[in-house]
């Protein structure tokens, strides 16, 4: 199986960045991650020293770009998220000044030890872990999306539902879709509030897919209960109803219903849930609703 070493990244997608690895449809692979600093925050006394330095173009380092072999523009890639490995030990952090709480004491950072399935938070509160992918995307037909960035081919999507088993459509716009994956987390709460989850060097087994229909031209994701629209903006309201509106794309296209049917099914039995809204980036939200027939 191929594999990814922890030092062959990117801080952008870019359809001028030069593959790593090349791939099959269908074939499995291995992606080693680093955490959301790229190794620089190891204990709580590194972060101001990181915070102080820190370039908002050069964090969140995916792996990648892979090559997927017949990926062509105007086709939608499908990963599906085989495995995911954690470190040991690692970190939640929280600075002042931010749109959610913003009189906080800091910057600190929590070293957050991850036992098998368990985090301990704070030392003494012991939850389950629950693993998931921050940043997986394709490469832009022109200019750079930043792994810091959500966009329409991805990027920091910051989502839950992409975890195990779950199945992750995204446009192609170059040859050959150019992925990467990256900022693996041990947990993270919906909304993200503190500008982080439990940041953590990872290692990511995935599968890739062509679909030659014609991609739908942004990420949505398939999950075993789920199909989840996502959407991004500036400001959380308009990245729900970016959400929203795709969600009812994908049940007018599966199902049959109209744009009005599909919104009332959507505010009768669907979720709505908050990627990441911690400031100083887009918001990203996602939209859900039960897979049926």
């Amino acid at each position: 199986m191929q594999r990814i070493a922890r030092n062959q990244y990117v801080y952008g997608f870019s359809a001028d960045t030069t593959p790593v690895i090349h791939v099959e449809p269908d074939e499995s692979f291995i992606v080693e991650t680093y955490d959301a600093s790229t190794g620089r925050i190891r204990a709580a006394e590194d972060l101001a020293g990181y915070l102080a330095v820190r370039d908002m173009r050069k964090v969140n380092p995916a792996g990648g770009p892979i090559f997927v072999r017949g990926a062509h523009s105007g086709d939608e890639l499908v990963v599906t998220i085989e495995r995911i490995g954690l470190a040991d030990q690692w970190y939640v952090r929280a600075a002042p000044g931010g749109p959610i709480v913003p009189d906080v004491d800091g910057p600190r950072a929590m070293i957050v030890p991850i036992d098998g399935d368990t985090i301990v938070l704070a030392g003494r509160l012991r939850v389950p872990a629950r693993p998931m992918v921050g940043v997986i995307g394709t490469a832009p037909s022109r200019g750079v999306v930043y792994t810091a960035n959500p966009g329409p081919q991805g990027s920091n999507l910051d989502c839950n539902a992409i975890r195990v088993g779950s199945r992750v459509h995204l446009p192609v716009a170059v040859e050959g879709a150019l992925l990467a994956i990256g900022d693996v987390h041990a947990a993270m709460g919906d909304g993200e509030i503190s500008g982080t989850g439990v940041e953590t060097n990872g290692e990511v087994q995935a599968r890739v897919e062509t679909l030659f229909r014609g991609s739908h031209g942004w990420p949505w994701i398939e999950t075993e209960n789920e199909i989840v629209a996502t959407g991004h903006a500036p400001n959380v309201a308009d990245a729900i109803n970016q959400a929203v509106d795709r969600l009812c794309r994908l049940l007018g296209e599966f199902h049959g219903l109209s744009r009005t049917d599909a919104f009332m099914a959507i505010s009768a039995r669907g979720d709505i849930r908050i990627g990441q809204c911690c400031g100083g980036l887009d918001a990203t939200a996602y939209a859900a609703f039960p897979r049926v027939g």
